[in-house]
Formats: structure tokens, C-alpha cells, sequence
């Protein structure tokens, strides 16, 4: 029998969880603090989907970043911006995704992210002058699979959904492009935050919950863990060289983290359409679930503010982001422990971040 949710309520739930899951994933990337983007978020809809009688759920999704705030610990280094030599990133992620719901209740996603990043700096090059390098192609890629902990065919007030999954090193970790330095043109290894994969298996968690308020009004939460049990890629570091610290000079294969949640609600007078308004914290952690710490790591996080609209005429989501930075903090990593520890000098490295990001998805149900 085929099920109506013509009504605010159920069409705007519907609406919101769809969007809101296929924009879980957007922001995993915030400048030189390499919270990769790992295609669309597997915590995804499928449950919802077969309200729509569907079985297939397909999206896109755009997200852009321009990274160049300096942060030593919460303090932000003000003076890099003054003088012109801060790090800029600018980085553009395209995330396929399609999912496949067996019943209403359990689902499985694949997630392919494809990047390109620019990234201009000057102690990179000649160090007296702005110059670029660049990254792309694959990202790493995710398949999860998914259970609803509440029948979502019963359409209940509120749900949870669990994902569990595995992060194939299906990106190029070892990118290479052409550095301008003092002695003419080299052939160099790019910057750990753009390239494109962390060169490692992962596993990863990730729950998906809301709640109904009141009458077009819903509460959402959703976090993501991805643990990276492989210590060090093998890839050299330019930050290590220059900085001079021996614990950095192969670059690190971090875990990251995201949590977000807030409120989502139906506009009574515009058929279909949601407002969202919540929160976020996404980051590297300093120390690994499982594993070492070893090698070149930027840990740290960032705290958003992050308004959000999702439209959903028919089968189709469309749904637009723009977390705005509120907090950032470039934690000390172990390299940095273990270098004042040696030299007996306070070490603590820098990242850039970006103010804001923007994020765009499009999705349909089969």
C-alpha cells in the first residue's frame, strides 16, 4: 500500500533527516587541520527513504572552503595576515552517494569524494614570495552499513540510527607539484592538508538521531568518528624540514571526529520547506583511538554556528549550508611534547582555518 506524508509534519521530518544526513559529511575538511571530506555522510536516510517507497537514495554534494586564519592554541595569529604571509587554502569537494535500503530498517552507503585543492603559501617556496601548489582526484572512499534502532516504518516521533563502516585508502596520499624555491623548480610533496587521502584503512562510527518537538518542529544530533589504526604513511613532510622538528618528518595518519545537532523547522507557509539551525565541533584529535601518534599531525578543532535550508519537492532534497566559525583551537601535538621535551623550548605548532564554509546537496529517491 502506498503511504501519504503530504502533511508539514511528516514531509518536513522526512525533508530535514534526508538533508541533514547527506550534509553530515560536508564540512570534514577545515584548512590545514586535515578533517578530510570522505563523500557524503553514510549515516543516511534509508530508513526515511522507504516511507517515499523507495529503495535507492542518490545525492550529490558541493562544498567550498577558503582557509587563511592562523591559530597558535585558541590565540589567533593576527600578525601573518598584517605582514601577507599566511597560508591559504582553497579546496573544492564533489561527494557521490548512493545507499541501498534492504528493509526499513537496515541500509548500506558508498561514498566517493572527489577533491581539488589550491594551496599558496610562502615558507613553502622562496619564502619571500606567494606562490601555489595543487592537489586532486579520489578521495577516500566509505562503505557503512546502517540500522535503525526504532522501525521507521512506523514513522515513530523519534529515532536513532547506527552506522558502522570501513574507509578505504583509495585517495593518493603522496601527491606531488612543482615548488618554486631559491634554487628554480622542485618536485615536492604537498602539504598534508590537501592531499587528496590519509593512506590509510579506517573505521569509522556514526550516529543519526532527531526527536519531534511540537508540530513542525524537530530536534536533530548526529556524530561521526573515524578511527585510523595505521601510525604513519611513509610520506615526507615540508613542515618538519622547516620547522626543523625531527618528529615531523613523515606525515602522520590521524583520526578525526564530528558532532552537530540543533533544530530544524517546517515553514507552515511554504510547502516542503525546512529551516535548520544548530551547532558543531569537527577535528583531529592529539592521540588516537587505536594506534600511535607518531609523525606530522596538525591536531585541533573548530566550533560553528551553522544555519541550514532544505527543500524537498517530491523524491527530490535540495539542501543548502553555511557553518560559520565561532572557536578554534590548534592543539599541541605529540611531536610538539616531544620536541620541548628534548630541547627544553616551548614548541607549539600553528594551523589555518576557515571562517566559514559553504555547502550545497542534492539527493533523490528510486
Amino acid at each position: 500500500m502506498t503511504r501519504s506524508y503530504s502533511t508539514i509534519p511528516g514531509r518536513a521530518l522526512v525533508a530535514g533527516i534526508i538533508a541533514l544526513a547527506t550534509s553530515q559529511g560536508d564540512i570534514l575538511a577545515q584548512g590545514c587541520v586535515a578533517v578530510r571530506g570522505a563523500g557524503n555522510c553514510a549515516a543516511n536516510p534509508a530508513g526515511m527513504t522507504n516511507m517515499l517507497d523507495s529503495k535507492w537514495f542518490a545525492s550529490v554534494s558541493y562544498r567550498w572552503l577558503h582557509s587563511d586564519r592562523h591559530f597558535v592554541g585558541d590565540v589567533e595569529q593576527t600578525r601573518r595576515h598584517e605582514i601577507g604571509n599566511q597560508v591559504v587554502n582553497d579546496s573544492h569537494f564533489i561527494d557521490l552517494g548512493l545507499s541501498y535500503s534492504f528493509t526499513p530498517r537496515y541500509s548500506a552507503s558508498l561514498a566517493l569524494p572527489f577533491v581539488h585543492h589550491d594551496r599558496s603559501s610562502w615558507y613553502e617556496h622562496t619564502r619571500t614570495n606567494r606562490h601555489h601548489s595543487q592537489s586532486g582526484g579520489l578521495g577516500d572512499a566509505r562503505l557503512t552499513f546502517s540500522t535503525w534502532i526504532l522501525d521507521p516504518a512506523k514513522l515513530p516521533s523519534g529515532n536513532l540510527q547506527v552506522g558502522l563502516g570501513v574507509k578505504a585508502p583509495t585517495g593518493d596520499y603522496s601527491a606531488t607539484d612543482t615548488f618554486n624555491t631559491v634554487n628554480g623548480p622542485v618536485i615536492g610533496y604537498v602539504d598534508q592538508s590537501i592531499q587528496p587521502g590519509d593512506g590509510g584503512w579506517g573505521m569509522t562510527l556514526e550516529l543519526n538521531g532527531y526527536q519531534t518537538i511540537t508540530h513542525g518542529l524537530y530536534a536533530y544530533g548526529q556524530a561521526f568518528y573515524l578511527a585510523n589504526p595505521r601510525d604513519v604513511n611513509g610520506t615526507p613532510t615540508k613542515s618538519g624540514n622547516s620547522r626543523g622538528n625531527p618528529y615531523e618528518q613523515i606525515t602522520s595518519v590521524p583520526d578525526q571526529y564530528l558532532v552537530r545537532g540543533g533544530l530544524g523547522y517546517a515553514i507552515p507557509w511554504v510547502k516542503n520547506l525546512t529551516l535548520t539551525l544548530g551547532g558543531r565541533i569537527e577535528g583531529v584529535p592529539v592521540e588516537d583511538l587505536i594506534g600511535s601518534e607518531n609523525g606530522f599531525r596538525r591536531p585541533g578543532f573548530s566550533v560553528a554556528i551553522e544555519p541550514g535550508i532544505s527543500w524537498m519537492p517530491g523524491h527530490w532534497t535540495f539542501s543548502l549550508s553555511t557553518p560559520v566559525m565561532l572557536y578554534a583551537n590548534r592543539q599541541r601535538s605529540v611531536a610538539d611534547e616531544r620536541w620541548t621535551n628534548d630541547t627544553g623550548v616551548f614548541r607549539h605548532g600553528d594551523a589555518a582555518f576557515a571562517s566559514f564554509l559553504i555547502s550545497f546537496s542534492a539527493s533523490r529517491t528510486f
